[in-house]
């Protein structure tokens, strides 16, 4: 393998966590001096309108008829590499695919998202390529299988199971866990936090946060709920939904408890001067909770991979579901009683794994090479 590889790590739009973890990633390679690596939404180059109609359909069906996208989510999640809607799936745009696969000449092709054009088009034309899957739910979709994938990295023993029973073998599958910038791992001054963003020390938080998007309904009922039924002040996180964060501005602005804010790089940051985070359940935001042993309540999580991602952990006892204000009242009142926070952060403990992109990045640079070796053979 060449010292320094071209690696092209493939990402969407679809919500903020592909990018995220495609970063991680990156910065993992460079810290190794590999510095030839281009972060690529593979979709959007291919099929711009196509991926824009797709990005507002789950927008829509998440916000409206959430029941619909989760039917889909089921009826699609056992489909296999060689069946006719796979194949369609991940043939859509492989000509112009493979126009910008062949400019930028990659060594290694890493999938953080279930657009596998590129591994059609290597098992198509025998290509050399090394293609690599990190799945960043904590549930097994059919849409990430392709037998040109020379490893997959997952979350869990659950999720390794699941890819054994899809056929893949165990040689090629390492239980990484989900890669998230180092920032979530490092520790932070929680005071000096405190201050930078004018919250004040004798209060208590909870992060409310509505995704990337803003997409998360009920937020005024959940605000309503955390300021009657507990003794934590809100930090409400509005994601790109403009018009979310003013209409919530314009009903709490002179409500001291309340903290409206939108779209935020400082996540981080906000995680480690919260007590608790009230979210959906994008496998992303939950991970990087999870590293930080910051308690979370998912609150009616949306019909399909988040659904999965929270019943899966729920089962593991790392976080609470709450799926009426019911259920909500009382899981803002276990996170206000200290051992029950302290159980919940010592079941996080035991599935948090911090250096998950350094682990993925070694091993995509040994397979690669033990791949070619066995080309040459």
């Amino acid at each position: 393998m060449k010292p320094n590889p071209v690696v092209i790590i493939v990402s969407a739009a679809f919500g903020d966590g592909h990018a995220k973890v495609a970063e991680a990633i990156e910065q993992s390679f460079k810290e190794k001096g590999i510095d030839q690596v281009y972060i690529v939404d593979l979709f959007a180059e291919v099929h711009p309108y196509l991926n824009e109609l797709f990005q507002r359909f789950y927008l829509i069906t998440a916000v409206y008829v959430p029941k619909l996208y989760g039917f889909l989510y089921r009826i699609t999640s056992r489909m296999k590499p060689e069946q006719p809607l796979s194949q369609f799936l991940h043939s859509i745009g492989k000509k112009k695919a493979k126009s910008i696969l062949d400019e930028l000449h990659p060594d290694i092709i890493i999938h953080t998202f279930p657009y596998l054009v590129a591994s059609q088009l290597s098992e198509e034309a025998g290509s050399e390529v090394s293609i690599f899957t990190v799945l960043t739910d904590y549930v097994l979709h059919g849409r990430w299988l392709h037998p040109s994938t020379l490893k997959y990295f997952t979350a869990t023993e659950s999720m390794k199971q699941a890819l054994l029973s899809a056929g893949v073998p165990e040689e090629r599958i390492t239980i990484s866990g989900i890669p998230i910038r180092e920032a979530f791992c490092e520790p932070m001054d929680r005071e000096k936090l405190l201050i930078k963003h004018g919250f004040s020390k004798s209060r208590r938080y909870i992060l409310l946060s509505a995704g990337a998007h803003g997409i998360m309904s009920n937020i005024s009922m959940m605000i309503t709920t955390v300021l009657e039924y507990s003794d934590f002040d809100l930090v409400v996180l509005c994601g790109n939904n403009q018009g979310l964060r003013l209409s919530l501005v314009d009903l709490y602005l002179h409500n001291p408890r309340i903290h409206i804010l939108g779209y935020t790089e400082e996540m981080h940051e906000l995680m480690a001067v919260s007590s608790g985070l009230l979210t959906k359940a994008g496998g992303i935001t939950l991970t990087e909770a999870i590293a930080m042993s910051l308690p979370v309540i998912v609150y009616r999580p949306l019909p399909g991979q988040e659904e999965g991602n929270a019943h899966l952990l729920t089962g593991l006892r790392v976080i609470y579901t709450a799926y009426n204000k019911h259920e909500l009242i009382h899981r803002l009142r276990q996170l206000e009683i200290q051992p029950c926070r302290e159980e919940m952060q010592r079941f996080m403990h035991t599935i948090t794994r911090k250096e998950s992109s350094q682990t993925i990045v070694s091993e995509v640079l040994e397979a690669t090479e033990q791949d070619l070796c066995a080309q040459q053979i």
